[in-house]
């Protein structure tokens, strides 16, 4: 006698529908709460002549700076980091990834923030 889906079983009385409703949950992700933003500051010009005709200064290595933002799009995102940094010429700055609703209670940030990582 069939009884239905996982009739039977332990107790359990699964249906189909029930069955789908959990996969759709578990393959559907939340929109992104805030990002971690790189900034990539330029090295310091050296004092030293380059040995090639063609560089005219040599350039340090570049320093990496990442922030926590709690900010939805990553076009704002940017804009508040850029906004709070000191010096707001930096040509490199970019999204690394999102920042889930969880991460950012973590964090301790609220709506807006900015924090070094």
């Amino acid at each position: 006698m069939d009884q239905g889906i996982g009739a039977g079983r332990l107790g359990q009385n699964w249906t189909s529908s029930i069955r789908c409703a959990h996969v759709r949950t578990m393959t559907e992700k939340a929109p992104p709460a805030g990002w971690v933003v790189q900034v990539i500051i330029p090295g310091e010009r050296s004092l030293e002549r380059s040995p090639s005709a063609y560089l005219s200064t040599l350039l340090g290595a570049p320093t990496f700076k990442y922030f926590n933002v709690a900010v939805a799009t990553a076009e704002a995102a940017i804009a508040a980091t850029t906004k709070h940094l000191a010096d707001p010429q930096h040509p490199e700055t970019s999204v690394v990834r999102a920042l889930s609703l969880r991460e950012i209670a973590a964090l301790g940030l609220t709506a807006g923030d900015v924090k070094p990582a």
